[in-house]
């Protein structure tokens, strides 16, 4: 497996790369190169991403323990529902910080993923106008 941040300097780069084209770019085996290098690199990332779910979702989790575990030692303690419930989140936002964290993490990242996947989109598109005019100038002689 690569480094992550190896992987995201990668297709930031092809990104960049794609981006300093000329408008009247035809060079279609160099656009299916960087379209293959950019899909293996996204899978790369897409795992991180799964990893940062399966991350994120253990947050949460741990969250709401902390916080059911505090509200029941006051319920216990003879403390109203309302009252046990507020102190129950007040004593949790240690792990309601944590939980933010990769919440934020996997948002950003799943933005990065969601973006590179339209550029994605874009070099096919691309590459199937290059094609059917390399087709259309084979079948009207054009050169």
């Amino acid at each position: 497996m690569k480094d992550f941040n190896e992987v995201v300097e990668q297709i930031n780069g092809i990104v960049d790369w794609y981006r300093e084209l000329p408008m009247d770019y035809t060079g279609i085996n160099d656009l299916m190169y960087q379209r293959i290098q950019l899909v293996t690199l996204l899978s790369y990332y897409a795992t991180e991403l799964g990893e940062c779910r399966i991350e994120f979702k253990n947050a949460e989790a741990q969250t709401e323990r902390a916080k059911r575990e505090h509200t029941k030692k006051y319920l216990d303690a003879g403390f109203p529902m309302s009252k046990a419930s507020e102190l129950g989140k007040f004593y949790s936002l240690d792990h309601f910080a944590e939980e933010k964290r990769w919440d934020g993490l996997f948002n950003q990242m799943r933005l990065f993923y969601d973006n590179t996947n339209s550029i994605i989109d874009a070099m096919n598109q691309h590459i199937s106008n290059l094609k059917r005019e390399e087709s259309y100038q084979k079948n009207t002689g054009q050169t």
